[in-house]
C-alpha cells in the first residue's frame, strides 16, 4: 500500500524504502486542488460558454454553466461556487442583477469576474464596479489568459495556494 507522508513523500507500508517526491506527484497534488475549485460560468452565447468551459476543465477545474442570469442565480444558490465568471449583457436578467444576488450571500465572499465586450467607460457608470474582482473584455483575452486571471483572483482570495501553477 502506498500513502502520502506529511512532507509529500511517497511511503510504502511495511517497507523502510521511501520514494521522494517527483514532478508527477506534485502535479497530482495541484490537480486535486483544482478539482476542488468550483467555477460558475454564466454566459448566454453557447460557443463562448463552451470555449471557456473547455479551457477550465482542461486544467482540472469543476465547471458549472448557466445560459442566462436566472439559471445563473439558481446555480449559484445550489452549487456554492468558489468563483463566478459572469457576462454582463444577457436577456431578461443581466450580469449586474446576478451580481446583486451573489453579493446578498453574507455567509462568505465569492469573487466575481465580469466578462464582457463592453467598453470600460460603461463600467464606470455602474455603482457595482467596486463589487467586482476583475473586468475582462472577452476580445482582449484568450481562454488560457482568462484561466490565468481566474487563478490569480483565486490566489488573492486565498482559495488556492500561492504555489499553484496552471
Amino acid at each position: 500500500r502506498i500513502t502520502w507522508g506529511h512532507d509529500f513523500r511517497l511511503q510504502r507500508s511495511g517497507s523502510r524504502r521511501h520514494f521522494y517526491r517527483s514532478v508527477a506527484p506534485l502535479i497530482s497534488v495541484f490537480m486535486i486542488h483544482l478539482q476542488n475549485i468550483k467555477i460558475l460560468l454564466v454566459e448566454d452565447d453557447q460557443d463562448i460558454r463552451e470555449m471557456y468551459s473547455a479551457a477550465f476543465m482542461k486544467k482540472g477545474f469543476t465547471v458549472f454553466t448557466a445560459h442566462d442570469g436566472r439559471s445563473g442565480i439558481q446555480k449559484f444558490q445550489n452549487k456554492s461556487p468558489h468563483i463566478v465568471l459572469l457576462d454582463i449583457m444577457m436577456p431578461n436578467v443581466d450580469g449586474y442583477q446576478v451580481l446583486k444576488e451573489v453579493r446578498k450571500n453574507m455567509k462568505h465572499y465569492t469573487p466575481v469576474i465580469m466578462l464582457t465586450n463592453l467598453e470600460p467607460s460603461h463600467f464606470e457608470r455602474h455603482a457595482q464596479f467596486d463589487d467586482v474582482d476583475e473586468y475582462l473584455i472577452k476580445s482582449h483575452f484568450s481562454p488560457s489568459e482568462v484561466v490565468a486571471k481566474t487563478v490569480e483572483i483565486l490566489k488573492v482570495n486565498k482559495l488556492l495556494p500561492e504555489e499553484t501553477q496552471v
